[in-house]
């Protein structure tokens, strides 16, 4: 059976009422996700740089009140100093974040800090923002069940960027990986390392992690 509404000798039937329903709110629900959508959110905060006393590096990408660093050991640590952290800052940049018994703890600018392992040993670190007119930054693919990451800094007394990373896999290994062009022909859009893995090279694309 039909029902129709008649209001001002318009004749609707129940069944279009249901659709011109159904059509106003996937507009109205379009609409508030425009509204929460924020387009211009601010780009992240990238820092590189060292821990005293270490072979270690790190880089740190931060933005609204999130923040991941990761600490990638050099060839006589990448095996026990290499790990993310991950949580958040609050607004002076401070922050304190924990990985596998390891705590790293940020100053109020949040560019120095101190790491302290499951022993109770400190190490401070520095750090300082990444160029933005160079490929300086935080590195990533998720490979072998982890996440492989890769710093790309501009060390003090040279002119070039370098790359450290470690490859990480299931049951505790790593291994370091290394660029497969020179650093100075590539760009943000992602960096061709390889790593050795019982005598085997596997190539993976690490890419720009952007956002923590």
């Amino acid at each position: 059976m039909r029902f129709v509404h008649r209001s001002g000798g318009i004749v609707v039937s129940r069944k279009s009422t249901r659709a011109l329903a159904r059509a106003a709110g996937v507009l109205g629900a379009v609409l508030c996700a425009a509204c929460a959508a924020d387009p211009e959110a601010p780009p992240p905060e990238i820092s590189v740089g060292t821990v005293d006393g270490t072979d270690a590096v790190l880089a740190l990408v931060r933005g609204e009140g999130a923040v991941t660093l990761y600490v990638c050991g050099g060839v006589s640590s990448y095996a026990t100093m290499t790990r993310w952290f991950e949580g958040t800052e609050d607004p002076s940049g401070a922050f304190s974040l924990e990985s596998d018994g390891w705590t790293a703890t940020a100053d109020p600018d949040g560019e120095s800090g101190r790491l302290r392992t499951p022993e109770g040993a400190e190490l401070a670190f520095r750090a300082r923002p990444a160029a933005l007119d160079r490929i300086e930054g935080l590195y990533a693919a998720v490979d072998g069940g982890c996440r492989t990451g890769a710093v790309v800094f501009t060390p003090d007394d040279a002119e070039a960027p370098a790359l450290q990373g470690t490859w990480c896999g299931a049951g505790d290994l790593y291994a370091q990986v290394t660029p497969i062009r020179p650093l100075s022909v590539l760009d943000r859009r992602g960096i061709e390392v390889q790593v050795e893995l019982s005598g085997a090279r596997k190539k993976l694309l690490v890419t720009p992690l952007v956002r923590p």
